[in-house]
C-alpha cells in the first residue's frame, strides 16, 4: 500500500496506536559501542523484550575497537551479532553507525540507531517503526531521559521492560529530560513548522529511517567530533527530503548524566569550524559574504553537452562567479565523448568553485539549493539572491525565470529536498508536477530581473567576454 507523501506536516497522517497494528517491515537496530560492556548488557536486555515481532528484528553491535573486545551477554535479542571494527582506526560514533548500516550487515529494511548506553522501553522499536509504515521518507526521533542505573542488573532491566514497570524501577532516582530537545521540538509545534534548521532535532541516540533513504543521504559521517556528527547527518537526510518526526511515545533512558550538559560550551566551540563548513544555514554561518565553504548554499548545474559552444559556457560561468552570493559552486558537465577544450579548463583552473565532470549530476546535494543554468545565459549579480529570497518567502520547491534571447530556456532554482522527494515519488506528468503538488512553484520574469542571453565578443588578444548589444562600441 502506498504511503502518503507529506511535506513536513507529518501530523496530517495518523499513526497506528501502539499494540493495535500488524508490522511487516524488518528492522535492524545498530548500536555503536566502545569499552562499554556493562552498559551494553542493560541495553541488550531491554531490546530482548520489545513488542516488535522477533522475526522482524535484528541487532548489530558495532564494536569500535574496544580495548577489551565486547561480548554478547546471555540476555539479548534472538537475532543479535557483533561487528568488530579494526582497533586504532578511530571510527567514532558516526563511522561505527555507518559500518553497521551497510547492506549485508543487518537484514532490516528500516535502520534504527541507538546508543549502546540507552535502555529502551518495551514499545520503543514499535513506536519508531509504525511511522515508516504510514509516512514516506520518515526520519523518526525517539525521546529520552537521563538517569543513574547504578546497581540495576540486566535481569532487573529485562524483567522491568517485559512487565512495563521500568518507570517504577527508576522511581526516586535523579532524572533529567533532554531539555533542549524537548524545548526545540515544542517550539516548532512538534517540528511541523518547516524551517531551515528543523534537522537540528536529529540526535543519533535514537533515530530511524529506511535503509534506502539512509543510503541516499550518504549516512553518518566519520567527523569524530561530539556535537556535530548527529547534526550533520540530520542536515543531509533532511536535505535529501526526509520528514523529521519526533515520536513522544518512543521513550528511552540514557544511562548516566548528559555529557553535553557538563561540557556544553567547550563542545560548541570545538565544533564551530566543521559546523560552518558542513551546515549551510545562517545559524552556522553568521559571516558568509565573500566566503566559500565545503558545502555551499547553492550548487549550480550547467550542462555543456554536445552542440554547446564552449564560449557560451565561459560567459555563463563567469557571470555566476560574479554573483553577490559567493557561497556557490558550479559543476559543468561535459560527456566523455565531447570533452571541454583545454583552454576552457585552464581558464577556470584557479577558481576552486568550478568543477568539470563527465557524469552530469541530477542534483546539487548536499547543498540546500540546486540552481540549473543553461549555457549562454548571463546571470546578473543579484539574480541568485533574488531567486533564493523568492523561494524562502513563498516556501516553494521551484522558482523559475525564463531567459530572454534563449528560446525555451530558463534558470531554475530547486529546493534540493523537494527535488529528491519528487524523484523518489514520481508524478505521471513529470518531476515538475510532483514538486508542484507537494511544494509548489513560482515563475518570475527573467527580463525584469536582468537575465538575458550572453553576447559574445573577442578582444584583440583573443579573450572572450560578454558585451551586451547596447554596450558594443566596436
Amino acid at each position: 500500500m502506498p504511503r502518503p507523501v507529506v511535506r513536513q506536516e507529518w501530523r496530517a497522517v495518523a499513526a497506528p496506536a501502539l499494540g493495535a497494528w500488524t508490522p511487516t517491515a524488518t528492522v535492524t537496530v545498530v548500536l555503536p559501542a566502545k569499552d562499554c560492556q556493562g552498559e551494553l548488557e542493560l541495553t541488550l536486555a531491554a531490546l530482548a523484550e520489545q513488542t516488535y515481532p522477533e522475526h522482524l528484528l535484528d541487532v548489530v553491535v558495532v564494536d569500535d575497537g574496544s580495548e577489551v573486545p565486547l561480548e554478547l551477554p546471555p540476555r539479548r535479542p534472538a537475532h543479535c551479532r557483533i561487528l568488530r571494527l579494526p582497533p586504532g582506526a578511530g571510527h567514532g560514533s558516526g563511522g561505527a553507525r555507518h559500518a553497521g548500516a551497510q547492506d549485508g550487515v543487518g537484514s532490516g529494511d528500516l535502520l534504527l540507531f541507538l546508543d549502546a548506553d540507552m535502555v529502551a522501553t518495551r514499545t520503543h522499536v514499535e513506536a519508531h517503526a509504525r511511522w515508516h509504515h504510514v509516512v514516506a521518507d520518515a526520519v523518526v526521533l525517539g525521546r529520552k531521559s537521563f538517569v543513574d542505573f547504578d546497581g540495576i542488573s540486566p535481569g532487573a532491566v529485562q524483567r522491568a521492560v517485559r512487565e512495563d514497570t521500568l518507570a517504577t524501577v527508576l522511581a526516586g532516582r535523579p532524572q533529567e529530560r533532554h531539555v533542549w530537545w524537548e524545548n526545540f521540538v515544542r517550539a516548532g509545534h512538534l517540528l511541523t513548522d518547516y524551517t531551515d534548521d528543523t534537522f537540528v532535532a536529529v540526535v543519533g541516540a535514537s533515530v530511524s529511517t529506511t535503509r534506502a533513504l539512509y543510503r541516499e543521504s550518504g549516512g553518518f559521517s566519520a567527523l569524530r567530533l561530539r556535537g556535530i556528527v548527529d547534526t550533520e547527518f540530520g542536515y543531509r537526510i533532511f536535505t535529501a527530503g526526509g520528514v523529521v518526526i519526533p515520536d513522544l511515545e518512543s521513550e528511552s533512558y540514557h544511562q548516566g548524566v548528559r555529557n553535553f550538559s557538563t561540557r556544553g560550551d567547550e563542545i560548541k566551540r570545538e565544533r564551530i569550524g566543521l559546523a560552518a563548513n558542513h551546515l549551510p544555514i545562517p545559524i552556522f554561518r553568521p559571516v558568509n559574504r565573500g566566503r566559500s565553504w565545503t558545502v555551499p548554499e547553492v550548487h549550480v548545474l550547467l550542462d555543456a553537452g554536445p552542440g554547446i559552444d564552449p564560449a557560451s559556457v565561459l560567459l555563463s560561468v563567469d557571470s555566476l562567479l560574479a554573483s553577490s552570493v559567493s557561497d556557490l559552486r558550479v559543476t559543468v558537465s561535459c560527456p566523455a565523448s565531447d570533452p571541454p577544450p583545454r583552454w576552457l579548463l585552464d581558464y577556470f583552473d584557479g577558481d576552486g568553485r568550478v568543477r568539470f565532470t563527465d557524469a552530469a549530476p541530477s542534483t546539487g546535494f548536499p547543498s540546500p539549493s540546486t540552481l540549473v543554468v543553461p549555457a549562454g545565459a548571463v546571470v546578473p549579480v543579484d539574480l541568485v539572491g533574488a531567486l533564493r529570497a523568492e523561494q524562502l518567502a513563498r516556501q516553494v520547491g521551484l522558482v523559475r525565470a525564463t531567459v530572454p534571447g534563449l528560446a525555451g530556456a530558463s534558470v531554475e532554482l530547486w529546493a534540493t529536498r523537494a527535488l529528491h522527494r519528487a524523484r523518489r515519488h514520481p508524478h505521471p506528468d513529470g518531476i515538475e508536477a510532483a514538486v508542484q503538488d507537494l511544494f509548489g512553484q513560482a515563475w518570475l520574469s527573467g527580463a525584469a530581473l536582468g537575465l538575458r542571453a550572453g553576447v559574445l565578443d573577442v578582444t584583440r588578444q583573443g579573450m572572450l567576454l560578454d558585451r551586451p548589444v547596447q554596450d558594443a562600441t566596436g
